[in-house]
């Protein structure tokens, strides 16, 4: 008998771990104003749960459904309230996918500064983390596609360089196959802009599974500049 309510208490406390872990389904991905530190990014918020801002306040909310944008001074709930298609989501997340993919519109579609990414791509725009699930899918993006462009790309570590073409209007292109990508390794990029950028590079393994799991990882991880592509393709109308 000892045996059988032991086993039932433990089965219950699964299922309330789980209902737990199921509840906290509201992540917090960028804050600003006099309650952020309240709301730092990657905090996890039930679904339920109530949000006072205060004027100038401003949260953007990440779930299964995408974003969604509360703005003060106000009450607000945590929970979303509408869902973003798979289609669109695999599109940004989708592995061995650094061809020009376009996002179809989701809860108000892409702003403009990451329309058409995936989130697998470097910015050469920005120095900072990329954080890669698998080397095979890295991709480089560049902003401005006018022209034709030679990237050159140093491992800081080697001193190896390799170019990347990029034709007139193209923008992404695959990582070069010569360059080794590891957890740690350091580049730098010139050739596309007016200054240098540098990249560290960060393995995710294993790879997060979800928006969540994604943003709570770039977060972690510090990979701020596709936390910004994952964001801004889910972005929805603002809540104020």
């Amino acid at each position: 008998m000892g045996h059988l309510v032991r086993a039932a208490s433990l089965a219950m406390l699964g299922i309330s771990i789980a209902s737990a872990s199921a509840a906290a389904a509201v992540l917090v991905v960028r804050s600003s104003g006099p309650s952020a530190k309240a709301f730092p990014a990657g905090k996890a918020l039930t679904d339920s749960q109530s949000i006072s801002l205060k004027a100038n306040d401003m949260l953007v909310l990440l779930d299964s459904r995408g974003t969604r944008t509360l703005r003060g001074p106000g009450t607000f709930s945590a929970s979303a309230s509408a869902a973003a298609s798979g289609s669109a989501i695999s599109a940004v997340t989708a592995q061995n996918n650094n061809r020009r993919v376009r996002i179809q519109a989701v809860r108000g579609g892409p702003t403009g500064a990451t329309r058409g990414r995936n989130v697998w791509q470097a910015d050469l725009a920005r120095s900072g983390t990329v954080c890669v699930a698998s080397p095979a899918d890295l991709g480089l993006y560049r902003a401005g596609a006018s022209g034709e462009a030679d990237a050159i790309v140093k491992d800081e570590t080697s001193g190896k360089s390799s170019a990347v073409h990029f034709e007139p209007g193209q923008s992404i292109a695959s990582w070069p196959d010569d360059l080794p990508v590891a957890s740690g390794g350091k580049f730098r990029v010139t050739g596309v802009g007016s200054t240098p950028t540098m990249l560290e590079i960060r393995m995710l393994s294993p790879v997060p599974a979800g928006l969540e799991g994604m943003a709570q990882s770039f977060i972690r991880n510090d990979c701020q500049a596709q936390l910004d592509v994952l964001i801004d393709t889910f972005t929805s109308p603002s809540a104020s």
